[in-house]
């Protein structure tokens, strides 16, 4: 870990946080949450500059509207872009979350950074600071609760347990799978599709493999990646939500455009099927692009991509799903076996794109 934050156990309260202002509003958070979050707010900002920029902004803020709503607490969630190469997100007691530069750098697509976001919500409103606080130092949430309110030296250090805790994500492993858990719900009530929590933990997985000393942010000392993604499949499939891996990835893009003088079908950029230039052959691979976007994933196997027979005659099948059928093709197409061969190459050259996924669990 090289997280270069001086946390200093001493420092005074800062300006208090500002949706605290907001006396209209009243939020489900403890005294403890409240003292713990604004002296978090503090050092983290001493710590890490806030990013000042209204497109990155809004895009945080709208996942975070989205996903409050699925939360069981209603607490003021509100998230600050810091600058720091880190790959990291983190949520201090009570609601306050900070996402890096380095995590919106790293992040695939808006489910990836969704799938984030949930997770660290489910941290705040799941209270995980503080009950991870009390099992380092073995002392009861009363006890805490009381030291905090003392505010004397005891409840400096707690306060800096309780950041180191937060951005450092010292959770034990059933507090993450309850985070995941509870993460991968509240995307799919909020209409997100869930993988994204899988797929970002795949590709950290990755990154911390090929480079020993890339600077992970929270999720270097997360605890056992392996364990978190299989519990997370798990869940996924004991509450029948389907793992489509492509989506939060942006892989499997189909598109038709014209290279070289022919009408070609594109996936991920990489022509598959070709024709002539004409606007017969333009509708076919339309249709086509559209009906292998629906049934086209990641977790395909590639024997669920054959040529075979349809009541119209010879028809190309993903997934038990009729894609295009040989009498449909109009003169100066290749034939379905080329366009079958082309899927099958697209689909092998993105799956090496994100490498330990177990596509066939």
């Amino acid at each position: 870990m090289s997280l270069l934050v001086a946390f200093t156990p001493g420092a005074a309260y800062a300006a208090p946080l500002s949706v605290s202002n907001d006396v209209s509003v009243s939020y489900d958070v403890t005294p403890e949450e409240e003292k713990l979050a604004r002296r978090g707010v503090d050092e983290v900002e001493k710590a890490m500059p806030v990013i000042i920029d209204p497109v990155l902004q809004a895009r945080v803020e709208t996942i975070v509207k989205r996903l409050k709503p699925q939360m069981k607490r209603n607490l003021p969630y509100e998230v600050k872009i810091v600058d720091h190469k880190m790959v990291n997100a983190f949520a201090l007691a009570g609601g306050p979350m900070y996402v890096t530069t380095g995590m919106l750098d790293f992040v695939k697509t808006d489910l990836e950074l969704a799938g984030v976001l949930a997770h660290e919500m489910s941290h705040a409103d799941r209270k995980h600071v503080i009950t991870q606080m009390a099992r380092n130092d073995r002392m009861t949430l009363l006890a805490i609760a009381a030291m905090i309110a003392s505010r004397g030296k005891g409840a400096a250090i707690i306060a800096a347990n309780a950041i180191q805790v937060a951005v450092m994500g010292a959770y034990s492993i059933d507090i993450e799978k309850e985070a995941d858990a509870y993460g991968i719900q509240a995307l799919h009530r909020a209409g997100y599709n869930p993988t994204g929590v899988l797929t970002l933990q795949e590709r950290l997985q990755e990154e911390s493999l090929k480079r020993a000393q890339v600077d992970l942010g929270i999720y270097q000392t997360h605890p056992d990646t392996k364990e978190r993604i299989a519990s997370a499949i798990k869940y996924m499939e004991e509450h029948d939500l389907p793992v489509n891996r492509k989506y939060p990835l942006g892989l499997l893009r189909t598109r038709v455009e014209v290279l070289s003088g022919d009408l070609c079908l594109t996936i991920d950029e990489t022509p598959v099927w070709r024709g002539e230039e004409n606007e017969a052959t333009a509708e076919l691979f339309e249709d086509t692009a559209s009906a292998l976007w629906d049934s086209l994933q990641l977790e395909t196997a590639p024997y669920d991509i054959r040529v075979g027979n349809s009541p119209s005659g010879q028809a190309l099948f993903v997934d038990g799903k009729k894609i295009a059928g040989a009498n449909e093709l109009p003169d100066g197409t290749e034939s379905l076996d080329i366009l079958r061969q082309g899927v099958l190459d697209a689909l092998n050259k993105a799956k090496r794109r994100h490498p330990l996924a177990d596509f066939f669990r």
